[in-house]
């Protein structure tokens, strides 16, 4: 497994590389970003070459990936102590009813007395 992921991150670095080696005179054409708030102001950024608008959105994507599945393990950690906690009490339960002495004793006499009154 760890060999095919060898492959694949090489394999999406030799393409990446590829990329931006073909379209660099694209990748460095600056663009201006604009925000306009009607009717009372518009903001415009320096010119930025399109390449780091690219790896800005990149990077702010593998950011919020991370956040999210780090909430996710703290999520699946605590429901995973809880789980835990439950299984502990319940075995301890299984192993007092286990443990405890049989007191039951029938008489045989007097099921067949209720069942003969029925």
């Amino acid at each position: 497994m760890r060999f095919i992921k060898v492959l694949f991150l090489l394999a999406l670095f030799v393409f990446s590389i590829l990329f931006f080696s073909q379209n660099n005179d694209v990748l460095l054409q600056g663009l201006v970003l604009k925000l306009e708030i009607p009717y009372t102001m518009t903001l415009h950024s320096v010119p930025l070459p399109f390449a780091v608008l690219i790896m800005a959105a990149f990077v702010a994507g593998a950011i919020l990936t991370m956040i999210y599945f780090a909430l996710d393990k703290f999520r699946s950690g605590v429901k995973l102590r809880e789980c835990k906690t439950r299984m502990a009490s319940l075995e301890q339960e299984l192993n007092s009813l286990r443990n405890m002495p049989i007191n039951e004793t029938r008489s045989y006499n007097t099921e067949e007395k209720s069942e003969q009154s029925n």
